[in-house]
């Protein structure tokens, strides 16, 4: 089994070198994300949660690495494979009643909206950055708050 330490150093590792759209280590949203969840499952899922999608790790790489099975369900979960919508990766989550997918989709939802929000605050009001920047954190805005409302109601029904 997996020490919280083991699993950061998995995605610290994983996600070396990688960048967020506004240009900071991608590493330190999964480092938030992790850091938000309550169980020990919800913080080692969170540190996990973009390494498949997002690196040449694979989730049988990561039994390999010692990660376990109910850790293992959830970032497979997490995971946005190419060719499923947002909609219906969101309703997979949600139906799929893991509650440390769940929960760790929440904590990556809101991260997002405040990184986003924060990147915002750093750019000139009057550069063609910032507005192009703006149009793109809106529209991700809405996926995100969409797919916000329809978990908490599909937890209500489900829990």
């Amino acid at each position: 089994m997996t020490t919280i330490e083991d699993v950061i150093r998995i995605a610290v590792d994983a996600h070396k070198g990688q960048k967020d759209m506004v240009g900071n280590p991608a590493i330190l949203h999964v480092l938030s994300v992790g850091l938000m969840g309550k169980t020990d499952s919800e913080k080692k899922a969170g540190l996990l949660h973009d390494v498949v999608e997002d690196t040449d790790l694979t989730i049988s790489n990561l039994r390999d690495l010692g990660v376990e099975e109910g850790v293992l369900e959830a970032v497979d979960l997490l995971t946005h494979r190419s060719g499923i919508s947002y909609e219906d990766y969101v309703r997979k989550i949600v139906l799929s009643g893991n509650e440390t997918a769940i929960q760790v989709k929440l904590n990556d939802l809101h991260h997002n909206l405040w990184r986003a929000k924060d990147a915002l605050d750093t750019l000139d009001t009057n550069s063609k950055e910032r507005r192009e920047l703006l149009s793109e954190i809106l529209r991700i805005a809405e996926i995100h708050d969409r797919a916000e409302r329809y978990i908490q109601s599909s937890i209500k029904s489900l829990f």
